[in-house]
């Protein structure tokens, strides 16, 4: 009979760790082979010879198991979604349209006062207004009032600072002479 010879198996490769479901926590698990157990017998068998020493136990093995993640926000229908303008939004507004402006602006007395110029009561009537518009109603009266002032003063035979050459015109238009 021949006998057959012991071939040796190439060694496999260590196998990944298993993923575990996020929802256990972060355990690190130690596996160990157990020993054998050497028995006793009583019989008077002939002795054997010694076996040769067992194999030293593999090395132990460690699992690491990743532990979940904390605060990650999930993807939405529009994330990543951007107007291709990069139109600013001033977000939720926090005064209701239909605030009456006395209210908003209690503190700010000269603002109260222009609103009663302009005869708006609500900032939804106030939203109505251009910037340029409401610059030239409020500024309006002033320039009106400044010639007023230019036009008594002239006649009074008085002038602002500077403002000598409109008395002069100013008389002239009505017929009045200077003094």
């Amino acid at each position: 009979m021949a006998k057959k010879k012991a071939v040796k198996k190439a060694a496999r490769p260590a196998k990944p760790a298993k993923r575990v479901p996020a929802a256990t926590k972060a355990v690190k698990k130690v596996v160990q082979k157990k020993k054998p157990v050497a028995r006793k017998t009583k019989s008077v068998a002939p002795a054997r010879p010694e076996r040769p020493a067992p194999k030293p136990a593999p090395p132990e093995i460690e699992i690491e198991v990743a532990a979940p993640k904390k605060g990650v926000r999930k993807a939405t229908i529009t994330t990543g979604i951007k107007d291709p303008k990069g139109v600013r939004k001033l977000g939720r507004s926090r005064i209701p349209v239909d605030a009456p402006l006395d209210v908003v602006f209690q503190n700010d007395m000269q603002a109260r006062e222009a609103f009663v110029l302009l005869g708006v009561h609500s900032i939804r009537e106030l939203e109505t207004f251009k910037p340029d518009d409401l610059v030239m109603r409020l500024t309006a009266p002033a320039k009106l009032t400044v010639g007023r002032i230019r036009k008594i003063l002239a006649m009074n035979n008085r002038c602002l600072s500077g403002d000598e050459d409109f008395a002069l015109e100013f008389l002239q238009k009505i017929g009045a002479t200077p003094q």
